[in-house]
């Protein structure tokens, strides 16, 4: 090889290795952007565990609630069963006493 094939062969390499060069800094700068971008989703994941934990809790409590609210809505029925009940005994005294005392027991 003469010098000038010499001299055109590393005018080529050194072209190369400059474009090779301006690739990797692009991707030193997309490997960044990739970089920070699985860090936001490894916290977006570990805040998703957190939010559901949390929202289990709160189903949970809504149940116990619930459960507590259907407890207070039964209570005046279970009143107004006790005094319909008494006034029903009250009513079927009063018609036995009638009865013993139109028989003269």
């Amino acid at each position: 090889m003469e010098h000038e094939d010499i001299a055109v062969r590393l005018a080529e390499v050194d072209a190369r290795c400059r474009s090779n060069t301006h690739r990797l800094d692009d991707m030193d700068g997309k490997v960044d952007t990739l970089q920070r971008l699985t860090t936001a989703v490894e916290i977006m994941a570990a805040e998703q565990k957190h939010q559901s934990a949390t929202m289990a809790e709160i189903k949970t409590d809504v149940t116990a609630l619930g459960k507590k609210v259907d407890v207070i809505e039964k209570k005046p029925a279970k009143r107004w069963e006790g005094i319909v009940e008494k006034v029903l005994w009250a009513v079927c005294a009063a018609v036995i006493a009638f009865l013993l005392g139109r028989i003269g027991l």
